[in-house]
């Protein structure tokens, strides 16, 4: 009696552990792929976190496809030739994935986003490769050589596409670093004293370096302002770098930007119904936006420039915060104010600037002395140290206004008295205050400590100008009694007491 040969059993435990391996893979497959659809789309230091965690992610992703493939190799029943030939291509698809990786930290240039591919394919085939070859017992043996060759042979084509991709952006590559050579070649060759047109081309760069030295070089000519009027008057001037060449804001000036702002957003007026994305003029709003910003900030009013552009601008789908910038700028409050609280030179203070204004060069070598006179003649000096420091996010104003505020001729108003004390409170609070068993600290200690040295005075300034400061007093005797006996200790102290005595 003739009897069916049995056929061959599956590797049910290898099946098993090679799909739950396999659904771990897939999972952490997904996650690589986000993150590496998403490099070189942040700054720096976001670009190399993302590269870090891509990199990681690749190095386990690919030890679980090796180790999925060992298991299909011992436990599968793929040719030999097959088995040796995955145990080779699986480790050398992760060095093209890497090399994929590194394509993609600059998906801006060619060959863009292309690179995906291969660490969006390569693992999906590795996986199931590895499962038809633990489950294809019972298939004949033509037909799992056939499959098996085919997926490892489309593993292999998808990895080799890495070759054109790479060759695509060394093109780019090449391209750039002659392009550069000639830059350099050709800013070497423009002349100190060269007029301002023939500087300004240089400023395209993506090299910071070299454009701050462009930048220095156009801030010492001496007819820049001149010859800057004359590129407004021609439109040729770039205008988002009206702030950096340290021009001086004259009606002149002002009425020549103007001018050119109405001029260039004319064409970017949309004329025909059909959408079009806010991409596509992004980077003409940001030039105007900042001429603006600056033209406002030194009191050249462009309320009829921003609002054409805001108009412009809105038509076009998806809009920046530009917008919103743009209708900032017709804020009343928005005239002048860099004149008045930051202005680039000590030239441009007069008697309407802001006591930030002043302060702003209290530590200019030679200027020390006129910044504090000048700052004593505004008139409203007082209730602009109070906005100083209600201003958290000015701590170098807050500072600087710490350590003068006993010179500046302030009246002892109630805001002043109040935010004036408050910060001295959360100062005193912040300082180390040695306890009895503690070894002793020297006054002079305290007073490093307390940065500027100016606080005690300050409080005795305030104290003696009639603000209620007797727990601010309280405070700082307790402060300085923590420290060493001193004669300057002791001097303060007496004052100190003296004047919390008289409340």
């Amino acid at each position: 009696m003739n009897s069916t040969p049995a056929l061959p059993k599956p590797p049910v435990g290898a099946i098993a552990a090679g799909a739950v391996l396999s659904a771990v893979i897939l999972l952490l497959w997904a996650l690589q792929l986000v993150t590496v659809a998403s490099l070189g789309q942040s700054d720096p230091a976001g670009n190399g976190l993302a590269q870090a965690y891509a990199a990681i992610q690749m190095i386990v992703l690919w030890l679980l496809l090796m180790v999925l493939t060992i298991l299909a190799g011992a436990r599968g029943v793929a040719p030999r030739a097959a088995k040796i030939a995955a145990l080779v291509i699986v480790p050398a698809s992760g060095l093209v994935a890497a090399l994929a990786a590194d394509l993609l930290g600059r998906p801006f240039v060619a060959p863009f986003s292309w690179p995906i591919v291969i660490p969006a394919l390569v693992p999906p085939l590795i996986v199931v490769w590895a499962l038809f070859a633990l489950s294809a017992a019972r298939l004949r043996a033509s037909i799992v050589r056939i499959v098996g060759g085919v997926l490892l042979a489309a593993i292999v084509v998808v990895c080799a596409s890495i070759w054109p991709l790479s060759q695509m952006r060394k093109a780019v590559d090449d391209q750039e670093a002659a392009r550069l050579q000639k830059y350099d070649a050709d800013l070497a060759r423009v002349a100190a004293n060269a007029p301002l047109w023939e500087w300004t081309p240089f400023l395209d760069t993506r090299d910071g370096t070299k454009q701050q030295k462009v930048l220095d070089s156009i801030r010492k000519l001496d007819q820049r302002q001149v010859q800057a009027e004359a590129m407004l008057e021609r439109g040729d001037f770039p205008l988002r770098y009206l702030a950096f060449f340290d021009l001086d804001p004259t009606p002149a000036l002002c009425a020549k930007a103007r001018a050119l702002l109405g001029m260039q957003v004319e064409p970017l007026v949309l004329n025909s119904a059909k959408p079009q994305p806010y991409a596509a003029i992004a980077d003409q709003v940001s030039g105007a936006l900042a001429a603006m910003g600056w033209l406002v900030g030194y009191g050249c009013s462009c309320d009829a420039e921003s609002t054409a552009w805001e108009t412009m601008a809105k038509a076009y789908t998806d809009p920046s915060y530009d917008l919103h910038r743009l209708a900032e700028l017709r804020d009343p409050k928005q005239l002048g104010r860099t004149a008045r609280e930051r202005p680039e030179r000590f030239s441009m203070l007069n008697a309407q600037s802001h006591l930030r204004g002043w302060l702003r060069f209290v530590d200019e070598a030679g200027l020390q002395a006129q910044a504090l006179a000048g700052a004593r003649q505004v008139g409203s000096r007082t209730a602009d140290a109070v906005e100083i420091l209600r201003d958290k996010y000015d701590e170098e104003s807050r500072w600087k206004l710490q350590r003068f505020l006993v010179r500046l001729d302030l009246e002892a108003t109630q805001p002043l008295c109040m935010n004036a004390l408050s910060e001295l409170h959360a100062q005193f609070a912040k300082i180390y205050r040695p306890a009895p068993t503690d070894e002793p600290r020297p006054y002079s200690e305290l007073l490093q400590r307390l940065g500027t040295s100016e606080q005690l005075p300050n409080l005795i300034w305030l104290s003696r100008h009639g603000c209620a400061a007797g727990p601010e007093l309280d405070e700082a005797i307790a402060l300085v009694k923590a420290y060493q006996d001193s004669a300057d200790r002791a001097k303060m102290l007496a004052t100190l007491t003296a004047l919390r005595s008289a409340r």
